[in-house]
C-alpha cells in the first residue's frame, strides 16, 4: 500500500530555489525541471488568489 505524500507550498518554494540553483550552476539541461515547478507554482498561486476573490463575495450579502 502507497502512503500518500502531500507537495505543499512550502515544498514548491524549497524547489523552486533549489532547481534555480541548479539551472544556475549545471545548465539549461535542467531547464525542463525548473519549468514543471514555476508551472505548478504559478498555478498555486492563481488558486489562491480566486479563493481570496471567493471568500471576498460569499461575505459580501446581495
Amino acid at each position: 500500500m502507497k502512503k500518500e505524500v502531500i507537495v505543499t507550498d512550502e515544498n514548491i518554494e524549497q524547489a523552486y530555489i533549489i532547481m534555480a540553483n541548479i539551472v544556475r550552476n549545471y545548465g539549461d539541461k535542467y531547464l525542463t525541471i525548473f519549468k514543471r515547478i514555476h508551472d505548478e507554482r504559478e498555478v498555486r498561486k492563481a488558486n489562491q488568489e480566486l479563493r481570496n476573490i471567493a471568500l471576498q463575495v460569499s461575505s459580501n450579502k446581495m
